[in-house]
């Protein structure tokens, strides 16, 4: 299904887990969720531009494991959003281990 931004960013809402974008405050607690900006192409017509066509990278950040996204993936199959594999990468924050879950969602705007 395609999904524009706003819509996107209501889905995520409704995870039910928290959403920043770009980064998280300090008082944020796992799991949450932050999306970021990627890059942006465009359908053309007769050289005119008629959709913009936005990537974000969401990151489910938790220090718990693969299963504290499943509030996300779960939203995004209730809506049809179409999104790219989890990939997991583990990082040390604190002397514990955080891992972010990301996958990459293309918005149609226009």
């Amino acid at each position: 299904m395609q999904i524009n931004f706003q819509r996107l960013r209501e889905v995520m809402k409704e995870s039910g887990l928290s959403v920043y974008r770009d980064s998280e405050p300090e008082y944020a607690e796992y799991p949450y969720i932050v999306y970021e900006f990627v890059n942006e192409t465009h359908k053309r017509s007769s050289s005119q531009v008629i959709k913009s066509m936005p990537l974000y990278q969401i990151a489910v950040i938790t220090d718990g494991i693969e299963t504290d996204y499943e509030p996300l993936k779960d939203a995004f199959n209730k809506y049809g959003v179409e999104y790219s594999q989890f990939e997991g990468f583990p990082y040390d924050e604190n002397d514990s281990t955080i891992t972010q879950f990301i996958t990459n969602v293309r918005c149609i705007n226009g």
